[in-house]
């Protein structure tokens, strides 16, 4: 067995299921709407998810001859992303949005990860770091891909289920209250650790 394959695994499981702005949008969804109804974007967050992987394994060289310069650039717009989902926990959202679904839709799940720095920093880092492992060839990189989508499939599943369990307790406004101080607590964490890193 390859000597890469424990660290790799170890790397992706905490990466993925940890909280971050996938998950913790995923908690807050899955809170305000249940986790059936939040399954287009899920499968939105799915296929974005997979196709910057794809894109990651893909570029891997270039990745790893331009990662110093971009690293930066995706580091500070990843936490200024983070900021504002934060913010966005204690924004009014109309009732209306909640009982229809309102922007957890397949196409908002698609686009929060395609403007997820934090994604687009795991893609270039898992690639980067463990390219002998999961690039070189075309169907090693699908297969990656794959496997790192359905880990994070089940991570934001995970999580909205978990919301979508806090949604009964959270009918309370002091209860949602307390939520959203969590949920921007640990956004401002995340956010702080990368700017720090």
């Amino acid at each position: 067995m390859n000597p890469l394959v424990l660290p790799f695994l170890s790397y992706a499981v905490v990466t993925t299921f940890t909280p971050g702005p996938n998950n913790i949008t995923a908690s807050a969804i899955g809170m305000r709407i249940g986790y059936r109804r939040a399954l287009p974007c899920l499968a939105g967050m799915a296929l974005g998810f997979f196709s910057l992987m794809f894109a990651s394994g893909l570029l891997t060289d270039f990745l790893i001859n331009t990662y110093t310069t971009i690293a930066p650039w995706v580091k500070w717009v990843g936490v200024a992303y983070m900021g504002w989902l934060a913010i966005s926990l204690f924004l009014p959202h109309e009732e209306r949005r909640g009982k229809e679904g309102g922007e957890a839709t397949f196409l908002a799940g698609l686009l929060l990860q395609l403007a997820n720095p934090k994604v687009i920093l795991y893609g270039i880092t898992i690639y980067t770091s463990f390219s002998i492992l999961i690039a070189g060839s075309f169907p090693v990189v699908v297969l990656s891909a794959v496997c790192l989508t359905l880990l994070g499939f089940s991570s934001v599943s995970l999580w909205a289920v978990a919301g979508s369990s806090l949604g009964r307790a959270m009918r309370n406004k002091g209860a949602r209250i307390a939520f959203n101080i969590v949920m921007a607590a640990l956004l401002a964490w995340c956010a702080w650790s990368i700017a720090t890193h």
